[in-house]
C-alpha cells in the first residue's frame, strides 16, 4: 500500500474490512492496489482492484472500484434520497453505486477511466462545450422532492444563521418567499464542479450527486463555468443559448448564489477543523467575489 493510503490513518486491512462490510459476498476474493484518489474535501476516495476468486483462475485481471469514506455529517446531504437517487439515475449519466450504506454514506462505485474535465477542458473544449453537455445532462434526469435553495441552506453551513455583512436581499427573487418562487425549476446537480466530470471514451459522465435537487438551472451552468474559471463575461451569452428564457436578474441571482454557496462550504469545513490551504483560499476567493458581484 502507498504511502499516500497510509498518510489517511487507514491501513491495508482496515480498508478490506469496510469493503467486506459493505460487500459481504467478497469475502473470498483478494482486494488490492489501494490508491488515494485527490480532489475530495467532504469524502476520502479510495480506488482499489476487487479480484474474484473464481475469475482469478481464469487469468482475469480483476475489476476496479472506488470507495466513498465520508469525513463528517454535511449540511442538506440526505443519504437516503441520494440512495432513491441512484436508483432512478439514467446509466447514462454516470456510474450508479455498486452498494450505498444509508446510515454511514460509505459507497463503492464502479471505476470509469477518463481525464477529469478540469485538467483536459482548456486543451479540448470551448465554453459551447459546456451548453451542450448541460442541455442533454439535464435533458435527462427525472425529477426530484427535494429543492436545493441557497439562502435557505445558509444558517446550516455557518451555523449562526445569516451573516450579517451580506446583504439578503440580493439573493432571492424580489418577491420570493424562504424558496423561490421561479418556475424554472428543474432537477439539478447543484455541485457541478469540473473535477466532478469525467471524460471518457463514451462522454462526459456526471459524478458525486450528494447535493441534487431541483434549482435553478443556471446554477449548474454558473458552477461550471466559474469552476473553470472562465470569464464571466462570456455567462449572458451562454445562459441565453443554455436557457432562452433566462433573464438577466435570473442570472445575476445564480452568480450570486453561486459564490454564496462557496463561501458557506468554505467556512464550514474550516469551522470544523479543515484549514487545508486551497479550503482558506476559495473562503477568500469567494468573499471577494461576494464584495463585487456582477450585474447583468
Amino acid at each position: 500500500m502507498n504511502s499516500v493510503i497510509e498518510n489517511l490513518g487507514l491501513s491495508a486491512d482496515e480498508l478490506r474490512v469496510k469493503i467486506y462490510t459493505l460487500v459481504p459476498k467478497w469475502l473470498e476474493d483478494e482486494l488490492d492496489e489501494f490508491r488515494y484518489l485527490s480532489g475530495g474535501y467532504s469524502n476520502v476516495n479510495v480506488a482499489f482492484r476487487h479480484n474474484n476468486a473464481a475469475s482469478d483462475r481464469n487469468n482475469s485481471l480483476g475489476t476496479f472500484y472506488v470507495l466513498r469514506l465520508p469525513q463528517r455529517p454535511q449540511p442538506y446531504v440526505n443519504r437516503r434520497a441520494e440512495a432513491a437517487w441512484y436508483e432512478r439515475m439514467p446509466k447514462s449519466v454516470g456510474p450508479a453505486p455498486l452498494v450505498l450504506d444509508v446510515p454511514s454514506g460509505e459507497m463503492i462505485t464502479p471505476l470509469l477511466t477518463g481525464d477529469l474535465l478540469v485538467d483536459v477542458f482548456h486543451q479540448r473544449y470551448c465554453e459551447d462545450d459546456l451548453t451542450s453537455y448541460l442541455q442533454a445532462l439535464h435533458g435527462q434526469l427525472p425529477g426530484v422532492a427535494e429543492q436545493y435553495h441557497v439562502p435557505t441552506l445558509v444558517p446550516q453551513f455557518i451555523e449562526t444563521g445569516w451573516p450579517a455583512d451580506i446583504e439578503h436581499s440580493m439573493f432571492v427573487d424580489s418577491d420570493a418567499t424562504p424558496l423561490s418562487r421561479s418556475k424554472t425549476l428543474v432537477t439539478c446537480h447543484n455541485d457541478l464542479n469540473p473535477w466532478n466530470i469525467l471524460v471518457t471514451s463514451q462522454g462526459w459522465k456526471t459524478l458525486d450527486w450528494e447535493f441534487v435537487g431541483r434549482n435553478d438551472p443556471l446554477f449548474d451552468l454558473v458552477s461550471l463555468h466559474q469552476g473553470l474559471r472562465l470569464d464571466v463575461g462570456s455567462l449572458p451569452r451562454l445562459a441565453r443559448d443554455f436557457l432562452p428564457s433566462a433573464s438577466s436578474e435570473q442570472l445575476s441571482r445564480a452568480v450570486a448564489q453561486f459564490w454564496l454557496r462557496e463561501w458557506c462550504w468554505a467556512n464550514y469545513q474550516i469551522s470544523h477543523g479543515d484549514r487545508r490551504a486551497e479550503i482558506v483560499d476559495q473562503e477568500r476567493e469567494a468573499k471577494r467575489q461576494l464584495e463585487s458581484l456582477p450585474k447583468f
